[in-house]
């Protein structure tokens, strides 16, 4: 099935934008919102929580973006859950992606496809500045959200790096 045919996609951008680049998910969302072409709903977050179910249950495909500190430094990540993936005690504060759909599963009787698409960070610090590798990468991190609304869901779910980490973001 083919996303573009989607009626109804969630973006949910993750982070602080206070903490350096764990702003990442915010200004990904920001630059995806002033996109005309996209048709979704984006939503900025500072954490995944329990009430986001509500919204993913709405949606046909949802995608979250975050700052990692795993991997290599600018290495993007796009992965998509497991449906039989098996959640953790669901907190009240903070849940995981997993959880969260999970969650969705059980109050809604459904989840739709999700795909977290991740950039390792280098500075988690307070600031309101993001590292420079980060900040030159936004645009290729919203390549990769346009790409998966785009592409055959088939294809996204059976992936797991999807842009690996490229030398020319070691700057």
């Amino acid at each position: 099935m083919n996303v573009s045919a989607r009626t109804h996609a969630l973006i949910i951008g993750i982070g602080n934008p206070l903490r350096s680049d764990d702003g990442l998910g915010w200004k990904v969302a920001e630059q995806l919102s002033q996109d005309d072409d996209m048709c979704c709903d984006i939503h900025m977050v500072h954490q995944l929580t329990p009430e986001l179910a509500q919204w993913m249950a709405a949606a046909d495909l949802t995608i979250m973006v975050d700052a990692s500190r795993e991997g290599e430094l600018g290495e993007l990540r796009v992965r998509p859950l497991s449906p039989s993936a098996q959640p953790g005690p669901i907190g009240t504060h903070y849940t995981t992606p997993e959880e969260l759909a999970a969650l969705t599963t059980t109050v809604y009787g459904h989840c739709p496809p999700v795909v977290v698409v991740t950039m390792t960070g280098a500075n988690f610090c307070l600031g309101e500045r993001l590292s420079p590798i980060i900040s030159q990468s936004i645009p290729l991190v919203c390549a990769a959200v346009r790409q998966v609304c785009t592409c055959d869901l088939a294809l996204i779910m059976n992936a797991n790096v999807y842009y690996p980490h490229t030398e020319s973001f070691n700057t």
